[in-house]
């Protein structure tokens, strides 16, 4: 086994330590973050944000859950999320997937049709009449998932990535008698994981970060989104620090935007760790492959 020289044992400790300082970095902002929403509105008057907190306070987390709907806010989204993420998964996969197939007669024409829409727009008062007065999404919780089903970007993303697959093993399945579906879900699935993954968080952070569906169908308080309901806690909380008062205690305002922050992103935060080894992968081999 061959002993690394003295430079190479200092590059890679330098390389390292370089990494280690530029972790440190990117994590700073949140952890600082953090201390900022547990602390008290008066403190940061004060003393502006500090690493660790003059004066310790949970008032603004108390504000954001007072609400019981917030909980209901948090289911709606992660059906949301969970239910859109899938359809949206298996509909843009599918899709992909058969434009991936050299014999596909006008494969090229329907690659045309996806890709006009990346370009050119219609527009957003037909896209609002059709879901509204066509397929009748007003106050349901479908409005919040169909108008993102389909994204042309994540289908050439994933057409490109299955074209790299070898072409063979469609055939000798094809020849042992398997059905398209079937060579689908057991042959081609199982060989991209890097992409359905990439993709996957593609899609699900759409669907989690999305309130504006909600601003444009949902009437009904018990449909909005998570994201959408700390909207609206966040208009209220303007408009009373502005306009009124709560008694005795003080309105939290910097303390109250960051622990949204916090408790919109904190799934997010825990999903990511899974999907980030194949993210680079997937998103590589997807944007090279012609």
């Amino acid at each position: 086994m061959k002993t690394k020289s003295l430079s190479d044992r200092f590059g890679s400790g330098l390389m390292h330590l370089l990494l280690a300082v530029f972790a440190i970095c990117c994590l700073y902002p949140f952890i600082l973050a953090f201390m900022v929403s547990i602390s008290s509105e008066q403190s940061l008057i004060n003393y502006g944000y500090r690493l660790v907190p003059v004066e310790f306070s949970t008032l603004a987390y108390e504000m954001v859950f007072r609400d019981s709907s917030i909980y209901t806010g948090y289911a709606v989204s992660i059906f949301v999320t969970v239910v859109g993420t899938i359809l949206s998964l298996v509909i843009c996969g599918m899709a992909g997937y058969a434009m991936s197939i050299r014999r596909l007669r006008y494969r090229n024409v329907i690659a045309m049709y996806f890709y006009i829409p990346m370009v050119f727009g219609a527009g957003l008062l037909p896209w609002y009449l059709v879901c509204t007065q066509i397929l009748q999404l007003q106050n349901s919780i479908w409005a919040l998932i169909v108008p993102m089903l389909v994204s042309s970007f994540n289908i050439f993303l994933m057409r490109n990535y299955f074209k790299t697959i070898s072409y063979s093993l469609i055939e000798s399945a094809e020849i042992d008698g398997c059905n398209v579906f079937r060579i689908f879900f057991q042959i081609v699935v199982p060989l991209s994981t890097p992409i359905i993954a990439t993709v996957t968080l593609f899609i699900a952070l759409a669907y989690w970060n999305d309130w504006t569906l909600a601003l444009w169908f949902i009437d009904k308080r018990s449909l909005y989104p998570l994201q959408y309901m700390l909207y609206k806690i966040e208009s209220i909380m303007q408009f009373v620090r502005q306009y009124g008062s709560m008694g005795n205690i003080q309105v939290p305002a910097q303390t109250f935007q960051i622990a949204t922050l916090f408790v919109t992103i904190g799934p997010i935060i825990l999903v990511y760790p899974f999907a980030q080894r194949y993210f680079v992968k997937g998103i590589m081999i997807g944007a090279i492959k012609g």
